[in-house]
């Protein structure tokens, strides 16, 4: 093995301020030779600056990248590549990659991933070692030391990847990210087909666990989009970062698992400042910040994953404003541990940026991480941020300029990232320079080489057999009105016309009874489940609804067309349960599989949208407090309040209470069959003891597609099947269904107000539903035109609302806040003002809209909109785009991929959200999302793509081509790819290539 050593280097430690002035220009060798105390022997990985490093991006790669051990943290110290045989290609060209190191708790091995050819003659054991794949390796130190210590490939997979190993306790294996999907790919007609993230770009990795062989590989995780960088901590967790990307949200938080992949749930990050919490870890558990976490927090795209250090207060904090108890501040959940503020967002950051931290467990609370200062380019030369002027400075700022405009300008925020590795002091606010890689490559994921304390090695959840054997778990929440103090399911989700005559409230709270609890007040379980009590009858919480994610297939065209014009992904309805008067419901529901939970009203509107997805393994019993509740503390329905049993509920129930059991686990235990979703929603009261003074029952509530009891409260139309809603199938035919007078498109036929006819239009979907999905363009009265406004530097034409609203902000339901809903009822709910102002009250003179749709109808509309209203649920009904591809992604790479990434990736790219800003007003992001791989280019192109015989009619073409492009660029004179030129027709050449041969 070749080994070589770095020119020494600088020594001296610097200030964030300092290293911003002084630091900027330094890169290639270092100088100096000082042995710093303390110092640890490391690792770390060399990768290209030419790969595009995104959050979004679960396994970027580029040819140059290989595993570097130094053999202590000075700049001084002999640095090795150790893997330079295996990444080379049959040439001897560095053509291979490597990433995640992680060092095993004795401190001799070291595990990580390794993408290199398979053109490499290496062999391992006899047979060739290179896949052409990402596999999780290991190299043992133990006998052979840093140079001469021997590999051991763990996965050898031809067609998945393998990345971001970590080594599980007591000898029990790894815990890695994949893409094999082994619980959510599908097999159909021999051909496999892989769940694509919620962008519709790339494989989805999820977690997987496998012994200490390699083998029995095991997926833990369902998530719909990536799951990354797993540790194990202290206590025998697993702890990483979880891509949440439902509707509205997108963005990554901190959650911690099992190994075996049960009780798994959000740590931090989920309703906190800031957007994606990265490369999580706790801090040294002997040290000052015994409880911490560290994390680089950055936006989604445009900062090279590089962000702020920040420190959590995991050990206090569920977020920054959810403090554990009242023994600390209200607010004090994370705070940025470096001198000088380091960009958490997109654009220039002065004092650089910090990527992969990892903190030492040696007493000295140091932090090892990759650091690189601000940089930029002037004319295409790399110069410090330290050089530029006021006035450019102020030009990078601007945000009045697009993109456009901000690509003529003569300095760019642009520069490669080129990080180095550091050791971080919080105490001294120091940086120490151990290593900087040479030109065109960073430096990246360092590991002290060094002992570790071993975590606890957790025993498997025990399970129930029965349930796993059928693909089954159990999921109890025990009150869905314990809930947290944003109140996401509580008094503010209400509106007034939700309330039955005598209730001022939905519902009844009280002080709470925990001297701990942070809350002022709580909802008051003893009332609301007491039929004596008024409040039994206020609250409009009545059933939760089951569904699930189907995720898009690589490979398919049509995608968006299908997908329309929504962030929420397809899904599927698995049924309703009633929520019992204490709030709390117990259901069977598919295992490794990912869900949603939303609580709905008594007429089938969600209350909230569930905007995570959860999981519970096979054979599971999973228990929640209750909907978006504190995360720390006791259940609210626990202790006197959940044994206290009021004497109006019926005895014949509550006689065989057993003491900590909610009114659901009751109700499950007695009757086998609660455990089962139902298809309608069906309720009888069974709790109120009637034959009781004053007791009344609540209302019976039965709403079906077919069979209700008034057979004219039945659809007319066509009903779903098996949950799946498509708008073309189940939507339009109530428009156009024949009601005589009152038929919805005799009123509503004009386009200049609202037409719900079903012609086609130039999408490719019926009119109506981008009617009603689309606001109008607000007119300016001053030129009679659109409106018009930046957002991320691009141009766009300012809609006013429209009369769905999907995009859930605040995890609103989206039916109660959309206008169609309180037209369509007669209610006000939940929509805005600005909704109501554009689409008014329809007027005295027409027909009671209230009551021109059937019970089941409203119900349908309600299932649609709440599910975030996409076209189609089912992408592979009758009438779906989707296609299977016959495009070659070789020949994308080759031709269409240079194009889109020098014309439109700027544009393009993936825009998160931020926890402390969800409550703001939403708006509608961009769904064509290039963030630089090959393989999620290629996806996402094949989603704007519908015919493949017809190439200028697809909106990959089209939009492009047309003037103005984007819509709100209304001076654009020239189209960005016109039709003829050398680009489009590269583009166009591709996607006929698909059209079969006549």
């Amino acid at each position: 093995m070749k080994k070589f050593t770095a020119q020494p280097g600088r020594i001296a430690a610097f200030s964030l301020l300092a290293l911003a002035a002084v630091m900027a220009g330094c890169s290639g060798s270092d100088s100096g030779t000082v042995t710093v105390a303390g110092d640890v022997p490391i690792a770390y990985v060399q990768r290209s600056t030419a790969m595009r490093l995104n959050p979004t991006n679960g396994s970027p790669s580029a040819p140059g990248g290989d595993l570097i051990i130094r053999e202590k943290s000075s700049p001084s110290a002999p640095e090795h590549n150790i893997t330079s045989r295996f990444t080379r290609d049959a040439a001897g060209v560095p053509n291979g990659d490597a990433s995640d190191p992680e060092v095993s708790y004795d401190g001799k091995k070291l595990v990580f991933s390794m993408k290199c050819p398979a053109s490499n003659p290496a062999t391992i054991e006899g047979v060739p070692a290179c896949t052409g794949r990402w596999n999780i390796w290991e190299y043992d130190m133990s006998t052979g030391g840093y140079t001469g210590g021997s590999f051991r490939r763990l996965t050898a997979s031809t067609t998945d990847d393998d990345v971001d190993p970590a080594y599980l306790p007591g000898g029990r294996g790894f815990v890695f990210t994949s893409n094999r999907q082994g619980k959510t790919k599908t097999v159909q007609g021999g051909q496999t087909f892989y769940a694509l993230d919620e962008y519709e770009r790339e494989r989805v990795l999820q977690l997987h666990t496998m012994d200490a062989t390699g083998g029995a590989i095991t997926q833990i995780s369902v998530n719909a989009s990536h799951d990354r960088n797993p540790v194990v901590r202290p206590n025998g967790e697993i702890m990483f970062s979880r891509w949440e990307h439902v509707g509205q949200r997108n963005r990554f938080a901190v959650f911690r698992v099992k190994p075996d992949g049960t009780d798994m749930f959000v740590l931090y990050g989920a309703h906190s400042p800031g957007n994606s919490f990265l490369n999580p870890r706790d801090m040294d558990p002997k040290g000052q910040y015994k409880g911490y976490l560290s994390s680089d927090l950055m936006s989604l795209s445009g900062t090279q994953e590089g962000g702020a250090l920040m420190l959590i207060d995991a050990a206090n904090y569920s977020e920054q404003n959810t403090p554990a108890t009242k023994t600390v501040a209200a607010a004090g959940g994370q705070v940025e541990v470096t001198d000088k503020p380091i960009n958490q967002g997109r654009g220039l950051s002065t004092y650089g940026r910090i990527t992969t931290p990892y903190p030492l467990w040696d007493g000295t609370d140091r932090v090892l991480l990759a650091y690189r200062p601000c940089e930029v380019t002037r004319n295409g030369v790399v110069i410090p941020c330290a050089n530029l002027t006021d006035e450019e400075r102020a030009r990078l700022g601007d945000e009045t300029l697009s993109r456009a405009e901000r690509a003529l300008e003569a300095v760019q925020d642009n520069a490669p990232a080129a990080y180095s590795i550091y050791m971080f002091d919080p105490a001294k606010q120091t940086f120490l320079p151990i290593a900087s890689p040479p030109p065109g490559f960073m430096y990246s994921d360092p590991v002290a080489i060094e002992v570790r304390p071993e975590p606890n090695a957790t025993d498997p959840t025990s399970v129930d057999a029965t349930l796993a054997g059928q693909g089954l778990g159990e999921i109890e929440v025990r009150s869905v009105y314990d809930t947290d103090g944003l109140d996401r399911n509580g008094e503010s989700m209400i509106a007034a016309a939700d309330l039955p005559a005598g209730c001022t409230s939905g519902i009844a709270k009280t002080a709470p009874l925990n001297a701990t609890d942070t809350r002022a007040q709580v909802a008051d379980l003893s009332r609301l489940k007491d039929p004596a009590d008024p409040a039994y009858h206020c609250s409009p919480m009545r059933f939760v609804r089951a569904t699930r994610v189907v995720a898009p297939s690589a490979g398919s065209t049509g995608m968006r067309e299908a997908i329309g014009e929504t962030d929420f992904e397809p899904q599927q309805i698995l049924g309703y349960a009633p929520i019992e008067p204490d709030g709390s419901f117990k259901l069977r529901v598919p295992a490794d599989t990912p869900l949603a939970l939303t609580v709905v009203d008594s007429k089938g509107r969600g209350i909230q949208t569930h905007l995570n997805w959860i999981q519970v393994r096979p054979g599971e019993r999973r228990t929640c407090l209750g909907c978006h509740s504190p995360r720390r503390g006791a259940s609210l329905n626990s202790g006197t309040v959940v044994d206290t049993q009021p004497a109006a509920l019926a005895p014949a129930l509550t006689s065989q209470h057993q003491a900590g059991e909610t009114l659901a686990s009751l109700r499950t235990r007695l009757d086998n069959s609660r455990f089962a979703l139902s298809a309608d929603m069906e309720f009888t009261d069974v709790w109120a003891d009637t034959s009781r003074n004053g007791v009344t029952a609540r209302a019976p509530i039965s709403i079906r597609y077919t069979g209700n009891t008034n057979a004219a409260d039945n659809l007319a139309t066509a009903v779903p099947t098996n949950g799946f809603i498509n708008y073309p199938d189940h939507i339009q035919p109530l428009w156009t269904r024949d009601r005589g007078a009152n038929t919805c498109t005799t009123c509503h036929a004009d386009p200049a107000k609202l037409d719900l006819r079903g012609t086609i239009s130039g999408t490719g979907r019926v009119v109506s539903y981008e009617e009603l999905l689309l606001g109008d363009p607000e007119i300016d009265p001053g030129t009679g035109l659109p409106v018009t406004r930046l957002r991320d530097g691009e141009p766009e034409i300012v809609r006013g609302p429209a009369l769905v609203e999907n995009m859930a902000g605040n995890a609103a339901g989206m039916a109660r806040s959309s206008r169609l809903t309180e037209i369509m009822f007669g209610e006000t709910l939940k929509s805005s003002a600005g909704a109501r102002t554009v689409h008014p009250n329809p007027p005295g003179t027409a027909p009671d809209h209230a009551a021109m749709l059937n019970l089941a109808e409203k119900r349908l509309i309600s299932e649609w909109m709440d599910l975030g209203g996409l076209y189609y649920n089912n992408l592979s009904a009758n009438g779906s785009p989707v296609r299977l591809t016959t495009l070659s992604e070789a020949s994308f790479e080759a031709n269409v991929f240079p194009i889109l990434q020098s014309q439109c990736a700027s544009c393009h790219q993936p825009v998160g959200s931020s926890g402390a800003a969800q409550t703001a007003a939403s708006f509608a992001n961009n769904r064509f999302v290039l963030a630089g791989s090959v393989e999620g280019d290629f996806n996402v192109s094949l989603t704007m793509i519908s015919d493949v015989c017809s190439a200028p009619s697809n909106a990959l073409l089209l939009r492009p081509s047309t003037v103005p492009h984007p819509s709100g660029a209304t001076a654009q004179g020239t189209a960005l790819l016109p039709a003829g030129s050398a680009n489009y027709n590269a583009i166009a050449n591709w996607i006929a290539s698909g059209c079969p041969t006549q």
